[in-house]
């Protein structure tokens, strides 16, 4: 449509239920929003409060990617899921993790902890998309061109 929303037929409901139960959609790493129709639905976009972002995580000592790393991305955003490297430990320079960002919130560089002895761990964190609004149409993903 016009106004950038686009409506997808299913062939099945069981493939349309496997789509909006699967999780985030990313093109070219920045969020697809994906919400269901219906009769009632107006066909313009909706406000968006979170998105999911990528992000890679440098410093974080071999030890914490476990169980601890969901609460270490925690620090910076709501953790969602890692990639398949950084949960089969086979890229060990930066652990690589989605989390919830709020759209309007701060971005954090780093981030810190305390580990098992109460040293101070910093953790930088790059992010490989970040929330963008545009002024003139009130749009995210894209800013003005002016």
């Amino acid at each position: 449509m016009d106004n950038g929303v686009f409506l997808v037929r299913f062939k099945t409901q069981k493939d349309k239920e496997e789509l909006l139960n699967s999780g985030y959609y990313l093109f070219d790493n920045k969020p697809v929003i994906v919400k269901p129709w219906t009769p009632e639905a107006e066909l313009v976009k909706g406000s968006v409060d979170i998105v999911p972002v990528w992000v890679k995580l440098y410093g974080i000592p071999l030890k914490f990617w476990g169980d601890c790393l969901p609460k270490i991305a925690g620090l910076g955003g709501n953790y969602v899921k890692r990639d398949d490297a950084t949960k089969d430990r086979v890229r060990l320079g930066f652990a690589r993790v989605m989390v919830e960002l709020e759209f309007d919130k701060q971005l954090k560089e780093q981030v810190y902890f305390l580990d098992e002895t109460g040293k101070r761990v910093t953790v930088n964190v790059d992010y490989e998309w970040r929330p963008v609004s545009c002024t003139l149409c009130d749009g995210v993903g894209h800013e003005s061109a002016v």
